[in-house]
């Protein structure tokens, strides 16, 4: 049986492997995925959400403003509603 569900936990299981990489491993993919909060609560850094917004911007084709506030307020699931969108789109890279 197929959920509506199903592509935004590919996105978030995506994501997640992303924000893993721009931490350089220092936060696993499945802790992101089972953790609450925003990303900065979970333990990303500025400079892993830097790394994160290029590559985001590389794989997705979408600009996230590092000027704004809100961008530090994101957590997986808003951040992965908003790539939501962008789901099926050819990666950039």
């Amino acid at each position: 049986m197929s959920t509506a569900q199903e592509p935004a936990t590919g996105i978030r299981a995506r994501l997640a492997g992303l924000i893993s990489d721009a931490m350089d491993g220092q936060i696993a993919a499945a802790e992101i995925l089972t953790g609450r909060g925003t990303l900065t609560e979970l333990g990303v850094t500025s400079l892993a959400l830097l790394r994160l917004a290029d590559n985001l911007e590389e794989e997705y084709g979408i600009e996230l403003d590092l000027a704004d506030p809100a961008f530090y307020q994101e957590s997986v699931d808003s951040l992965a509603a908003r790539l939501g969108g962008h789901e099926g789109r050819e990666p950039h890279g």
